[in-house]
């Protein structure tokens, strides 16, 4: 049923959580390459689906991160038709050469389906796999009768090549970065090197639902674009991709664009769609060169001046940074602590100290500046007196928001491999939502105590210690537990996230 038209249509599926807006660069540069190499687009998004019954958001508020804001306010409903059947309506309508699916570890299960029903109804249409999980299971995913190829690593141009190749009706065995599977062969091609992101065109967003610049941010919906300054990140903490990126792309993987381009992309974009603040997509910024640094400073105070979002971690910040982010207009900053346990941090491979962690923290109230501390709580063999020492840590900290993530193993991640060793997790496990779920068989703590934990750690943080036997009370999910944790929660959201 492939069309004979000119361009070669490629139908790309993002298997996303509910409501999880914000426009993905990955997502959107793809398309914009296929674009600029005669391929037609389209995407078929599950963020205004109901994927699940709480969504990221959600979460977020029921454990006092952020203040809640509604997507209804702004007229954002979810649909409520069935999204199988929508997709395979488009499909019929669309005519794709080849349909293409994008998903995390935790997305995946779900979106899997989507090339289940495809196959059955269209078996003929090629269907290939990317993104992270993909690439770190190219078995598992191939493993699957309803998948023709994976993508491994960056896909740009490995795409377009394949789309060639299939216009053309030539051979789609030998395309670097791609795993083919004909009958019951797999035909697995080497890696090619990583993209150069400085030749990358800006972001096609005309394939997206405009519904999704529409983001929370600081606890109020704004028009938010997402943009890419750097791609991959100088440090290799073991619970992160980026570890598994680095060895990958033979430590290749970090990469800069330059920042006269990305402030080019982002005036373009904030002009076209009327953007009011950006999400800025660099795993950790002030990680930058002093003369990049400058740069950026100098042309985002000449060329854009909207608000914007940055993340990094606490070694990373000193006062000239700062002061200069403050004067050109950053919003908020969120910061890496993740444990204040000096054991879990040594884990985790991240060798800073607690009092670098209170300096940097010194430094950003100095200068007023919005934060949100990201911690993380249940990791393998974590005790609940470890959790407490992160809690005394971030009770110095004088933060804005605390953000509170439950620990998730993620395969292709050292953390991962520990899990399985250990017996925390089964070897097929592909890990939960890290803002609500937790997987592991923890000796030391339950899933119950983690999560009671998680929805507790604010009140911990905020409140003087001789009201922590109430806040141990709202931890249990028993009735008592969860009347006592709506009275606190309502005390605290009026005094904190008002």
């Amino acid at each position: 049923m492939v069309s004979q038209n000119k361009y070669f249509k490629v139908l790309l599926i993002h298997a996303n959580s509910t409501l999880d807006t914000l426009i993905p660069p990955n997502l959107a540069i793809m398309s914009a390459v296929l674009k600029q190499n005669g391929c037609e687009t389209k995407l078929f998004d599950t963020t205004f689906y109901k994927t699940r019954d709480s969504t990221g958001d959600d979460a977020r508020v029921k454990t006092l991160q952020v203040k809640e804001t509604k997507f209804d306010d702004i007229g954002v409903e979810l649909t409520k038709t069935d999204m199988y059947e929508d997709f395979l309506k488009l499909v019929k309508e669309y005519e794709p050469g080849i349909v293409g699916l994008s998903a995390v570890s935790l997305t995946y299960p779900f979106g899997i389906k989507f090339l289940r029903d495809l196959k059955e109804k269209y078996p003929s249409i090629p269907t290939i796999v990317g993104g992270i999980h993909a690439t770190v299971s190219p078995e598992a995913v191939l493993k699957e009768s309803c998948v023709d190829y994976v993508c491994r690593g960056e896909g740009e141009y490995a795409l377009v090549e394949l789309c060639k190749a299939l216009q053309e009706n030539k051979d789609t065995t030998k395309i670097k970065n791609i795993w083919a599977k004909k009958g019951n062969v797999i035909f697995r091609n080497e890696p090619r090197p990583p993209v150069n992101i400085s030749e990358l065109p800006f972001q096609d967003w005309d394939m997206f639902d405009l519904r999704r610049i529409n983001k929370p941010m600081g606890g109020k919906i704004r028009r938010v674009g997402c943009f890419e300054l750097d791609r991959g990140c100088p440090y290799s903490c073991t619970y992160c991709c980026n570890h598994f990126w680095h060895k990958f792309y033979n430590y290749k993987n970090y990469r800069n664009k330059p920042v006269e381009k990305f402030i080019e992309e982002v005036k373009f974009m904030k002009n076209k769609y009327n953007l009011e603040y950006v999400y800025l997509a660099s795993e950790t910024f002030l990680a930058s060169p002093k003369e990049r640094f400058d740069k950026f400073i100098e042309l985002w105070k000449k060329e854009i001046g909207i608000p914007f979002w940055v993340q990094t971690r606490p070694e990373t910040v000193d006062e000239y940074r700062i002061k200069a982010l403050k004067e050109v207009g950053v919003h908020s900053i969120g910061v890496g602590v993740e444990s204040g346990s000096p054991e879990i941090r040594k884990m985790l491979n991240r060798l800073m100290t607690n009092e670098q962690i209170i300096k940097a923290f010194e430094i950003l109230n100095k200068y007023e500046m919005r934060t949100g501390v990201n911690v993380i709580i249940g990791f393998p063999g974590e005790t609940r007196e470890q959790i407490f020492e992160t809690i005394e840590l971030i009770r110095k900290l004088n933060a804005t928001n605390v953000m509170t993530h439950v620990f998730n193993p993620y395969k292709g991640t050292p953390l991962y491999d520990l899990c399985v060793e250990k017996g925390f997790i089964p070897s097929n496990e592909i890990g939960g939502d890290y803002r609500q779920d937790y997987v592991l068989r923890n000796p030391n703590l339950t899933k119950d105590e983690v999560l009671g934990l998680q929805r507790t750690f604010a009140l911990y943080v905020r409140w003087p210690k001789e009201r922590w036997p109430e806040i141990k009370l709202a931890e249990k999910s028993d009735e008592q537990g969860n009347i006592q944790f709506e009275k606190l929660k309502q005390e605290y959201t009026a005094k904190f996230l008002a």
